[in-house]
């Protein structure tokens, strides 16, 4: 695999950045042409292919920037993967093709994995179903891993013919199941598509039946010496909404267990009901908080409707005293949300270690309709 080049040139490169976000081509060469070395900064290239602009990136590289650039923020972006990482709420565009291809004629390694999940771009395009960029960025180094993202039946059961490969890892601790859980490819012709569904159980049928570990995980550091498991059914889930393979993971025997807060967390019955079908438990703690405080203190009070109706115990308390009722209010949430708390019997008078009322938070928040609520 190609080392990730490194981050250099420390000349102002704000003012590139600025005419990108502009969206103005002639801006972005006066300002390369006021300060070439900064074209060579990580930022705009990356910034230019995140917008999908083949005419700034072209731009950029005739100005010697590196198009296989590490960016220098937590997430370790090379300008193919921005460009490739799905977001649910930022769609990409035609111009995100042309650009792709600007990257690969300019030198981009198709091969090389980075990214907040260090992936390869094939793989983040994958998660996002966006089958014209897979297509141009397939290689030859498609091993077990990216087939399993790919949903390439094929390939995956060639590598199967070693059935010790079912449970081999990648650097992050994830196996091939992980990367069919984690790809977007079941919902390619569709969100209700049978097929891409079928392809998807297809392939993790394949991986269970050579042995693999069907709640090996990922661990992943969340601080405080808290370290979640990653499974694929929470991937299945929690990344993909992919409910027919969650259910197929269930059946096979999956723990539901690791997926529970990411279904609250998410607002969606279905995805409750599933968990809840396979005995769920709705009072189990991360970091001290079940998944009903949980939402309170991340103001997600969607979930709580289901979880309330589920007849969740709604005065559980964390180690230091804090309920769901205690998170509403010293978080801000809605008047609505709190009062769907109190209706269900969420104790207003309750005092936390500290000796606090949940109305006590809410006057220190100087949040006036939650101090009348819970007078």
């Amino acid at each position: 695999m190609t080392a990730p080049a490194k981050a250099a040139p420390t000349a102002d490169y704000r003012p590139l950045c600025g005419a990108i976000a502009g969206g103005s081509l002639p801006a972005l060469r006066r300002a390369i042409g006021d300060s070439p070395a900064a074209a060579r900064h990580w930022k705009p290239i990356v910034d230019a292919a995140f917008a999908g602009r083949a005419d700034f990136i072209e731009a950029l590289l005739d100005a010697g920037a590196d198009p296989n650039v590490v960016s220098g923020t937590g997430s370790r972006h090379t300008p193919l993967t921005r460009l490739t990482q799905h977001h649910a709420t930022i769609a990409k565009h035609d111009g995100h093709l042309t650009a792709l291809d600007a990257l690969l004629a300019g030198g981009a390694d198709v091969d090389l994995a980075a990214g907040p999940h260090q992936f390869e771009p094939v793989a983040y395009a994958a998660m996002g179903a966006a089958q014209g960029m897979i297509d141009r960025l397939r290689s030859t180094r498609i091993g077990i891993h990216l087939a399993a993202v790919l949903l390439d039946r094929t390939r995956l059961r060639r590598a199967l013919r070693s059935p010790q490969r079912a449970n081999e890892v990648d650097w992050r601790g994830r196996a091939p199941l992980h990367y069919v859980a984690a790809s977007g490819l079941w919902r390619s012709r569709g969100d209700d598509s049978a097929a891409g569904k079928e392809r998807a159980v297809a392939c993790a049928a394949a991986l269970l039946d050579a042995g693999a570990d069907i709640d090996g995980a990922e661990a992943i550091d969340e601080g405080d010496g808290e370290v979640f498991a990653a499974t694929p059914l929470w991937r299945a889930l929690s990344w993909q909404r992919n409910y027919a393979l969650a259910e197929y993971l269930l059946q096979r025997g999956a723990s539901p267990a690791p997926a529970v807060f990411a279904a609250a967390y998410q607002g969606v019955d279905a995805g409750c009901e599933l968990l809840d079908r396979y005995g769920a438990d709705w009072e189990q703690r991360f970091k001290g908080r079940t998944p009903l405080m949980d939402l309170m203190y991340f103001k997600r009070p969607a979930g709580s409707r289901w979880l309330l109706a589920r007849g969740v115990d709604v005065n559980a308390a964390d180690d230091e005293g804090r309920t769901a009722l205690h998170f509403a209010a010293q978080r801000g949430v809605g008047a609505d949300a709190v009062q769907r708390l109190l209706d269900a019997g969420a104790d207003r008078h309750r005092q936390d270690a500290a000796g606090h009322t949940p109305r006590d938070y809410a006057a220190a928040g100087k949040r006036p309709r939650l101090v009348a609520l819970l007078a």
